[in-house]
């Protein structure tokens, strides 16, 4: 199995042809009536949007909690901290399922994780897939999208998710861990800034973060060729049309100067004979990927220091679970047989 376990959106794909996506979030019913209405102790994917009012949704990994920060510098508390990994525990176990696993035959996956993800971090991966994998090994997340497309040498992936943004150098080797960065901004960001953008011009609108976000998936773009954005929002209930164009443009393009940034603090790192071939193979990936413009952007904004080629992934879904089980099934049987001696009953490699 390989398993791109996003902080929005998780994508797992395994070796007998099944592939799923679904939220990375668990929902649990309010209440004695909730819990009759759904007839369920747990929800997952898109029904935990349709019956959220009586649910008590949890995103364990939201702006990259527990994955890469500790839960605390996200609001995350002592007494929440347990129910976050309980939450995670149970979204491998919902993503093996989903799989459909012959009874009896071992289980083996590769996980991405955030490029500077602490020990620790990781700690709570292998946490989560404890009693459900009987080995993992746990990659840095740009390393799978780039695996999944044969890009291994002389690229920069950048790994746009929704609580972090990875930058990671391909040079034909597995990437050292002080040559990758991981910037804390990523999708949530810039539905946040949206929401905030879009209240402060229009306080009479009545909309929700998840509405938010919705507008954004749809028509989310950064450059300047005549795109329009128009959309419904109620007023006291009543249907009113606004232009969204220029605060959702603002929004999106807050991702621009952190990842040039980064690009550059990355690039600075390589001996200069290097340095050009890697700005010339720019590789987008990720639902941030997505932005309309985000790649001929991010090109105008690397010209002052000598310009760079940027491109998208095929398929940004997809692509860091289809890198993972690429490297999954690449490796011996007996490899993972050793890990499984080795592990109680997951190990990190």
């Amino acid at each position: 199995i390989g398993m791109d376990f996003g902080s929005f959106k998780t994508s797992v794909t395994a070796s007998n042809g099944y592939r799923e996506t679904f939220p990375t979030a668990v929902g649990w019913p309010k209440d004695h009536v909730a819990r009759a209405m759904l007839g369920r102790d747990v929800i997952f994917g898109e029904e935990i949007l349709q019956e959220r009012l009586a649910l008590n949704v949890v995103r364990p990994f939201a702006k990259g909690a527990l994955k890469y920060v500790a839960g605390c510098e996200v609001g995350v508390g002592e007494d929440q901290l347990e129910e976050h990994r309980e939450a995670a525990r149970l979204l491998v176990a919902h993503a093996v399922q989903m799989m459909s696993p012959p009874p009896g035959v071992p289980v083996y996956g590769v996980i991405g994780a955030p490029s500077r993800a602490s020990i620790e971090n990781k700690q709570v991966l292998m946490d989560a897939v404890r009693g459900t994998l009987d080995a993992v090994v746990i990659v840095a997340e740009p390393f799978s999208v780039a695996y999944s497309m044969n890009r291994l040498k002389e690229t920069l992936v950048v790994d746009i998710g929704a609580g972090t943004t990875d930058i990671c150098p391909m040079y034909g080797t597995y990437p050292k861990e002080e040559d990758q960065i991981t910037i804390p901004i990523g999708g949530d960001s810039v539905d946040e800034e949206f929401f905030m953008r879009l209240k402060t011009e229009y306080p009479d609108a009545q909309l929700s973060l998840n509405m938010a976000r919705g507008i954004k998936e749809k028509y989310g773009f950064v450059h300047d060729v005549n795109e329009e954005a128009v959309v419904l929002l109620p007023v006291d209930g009543r249907p009113t049309q606004f232009d969204v164009t220029e605060p959702l443009k603002a929004a999106c393009r807050a991702l621009v100067d952190p990842i040039v940034k980064g690009l550059r603090d990355v690039i600075a790192r390589f001996d200069p004979e290097f340095q050009r071939p890697l700005l010339q193979n720019i590789l987008l990936g990720g639902g941030g990927s997505r932005l309309n413009g985000l790649d001929q952007l991010v090109e105008e904004s690397l010209e002052p220091f000598g310009g760079g080629s940027v491109t998208k992934v095929d398929d940004c879904v997809f692509a860091g679970a289809v890198g993972a089980l690429k490297l999954a099934q690449g490796m011996p049987r007996q490899y993972w047989e050793q890990l499984c001696e080795r592990c109680d009953p997951a190990k990190v490699a």
